[in-house]
């Protein structure tokens, strides 16, 4: 079963009949869940043994990725892609990865069915597009366009704890604000900004914060933070 809302279409927010259809589910499962299943179902591995697999199998191919070779997996081909394009005498500097799914994960896909549910004024990050390097969740280029999908995350009120800031996981009391004129998209589902300055190679984390409600004539009285779950290196 998945479960989506209809959501305003952003690029035509004055159009109320133009929407889309956003996925909602929070059900997901880790590498943890599928070793507690296979040691559950009688093929004579235990749980740390299913874990040591998947840890092994992982090492194997981040080093073989990392030295340009695709794989093909059961369920997905991971493959590589080259961002941009290129005028005479330039050339590219970085490379991304790809996901194509297999067949079987498709029709995998298509096995559920649809149900539609009402939205929530929940505050959620999704993931986070670092334009300069093409990462997602990785990296945070100083000065460069940063993308961040999400629910609720339109910056709005007059609280002043209202903006988006990224802090230092090594010392929480530096924090770096966006400023106002550095928000270039403010949506509900995305945001778009420019990096601020902060030290080269820090690990930092995203905080927003909003007094958004899903209804722009009533925000909330009270503003409410999230601190995505990530941690981002400085670039």
């Amino acid at each position: 079963m998945i479960d989506y809302v209809f959501e305003d279409n952003p690029l035509t927010p004055k159009d109320p009949n133009d929407r889309y259809a956003r996925v909602v589910n929070v059900h997901s499962f880790s590498e943890d869940d599928l070793a507690e299943e296979i040691s559950e179902s009688n093929v004579g591995i235990s749980k740390a043994e299913a874990l040591a697999v998947f840890e092994t199998a992982d090492r194997i191919i981040l080093k073989r990725f990392g030295r340009g070779e695709s794989y093909n997996g059961r369920l997905a081909h991971y493959h590589f892609s080259i961002p941009g394009v290129f005028k005479e005498g330039e050339y590219p500097t970085t490379v991304v990865s790809k996901i194509t799914p297999s067949k079987e994960l498709l029709e995998a896909a298509k096995q559920n069915t649809l149900r539609h549910v009402e939205p929530t004024v929940q505050l959620s990050i999704s993931y986070v597009d670092d334009i300069k390097s093409g990462t997602t969740n990785q990296f945070i280029t100083r000065g460069g366009n940063v993308k961040i999908f999400g629910h609720n995350l339109k910056i709005t009120g007059t609280n002043p704890t209202v903006r988006v800031e990224f802090i230092s996981v090594e010392d929480p009391e530096a924090v770096y604000p966006v400023a106002a004129v550095d928000l270039v998209v403010n949506n509900p589902s995305e945001l778009l900004i420019v990096a601020p300055q902060m030290v080269l190679d820090e690990p930092v984390q995203l905080k927003i914060t909003t007094q958004y409600s899903g209804n722009v004539k009533k925000p909330l009285k009270e503003p409410r933070s999230i601190t995505f779950n990530k941690v981002f290196i400085v670039k």
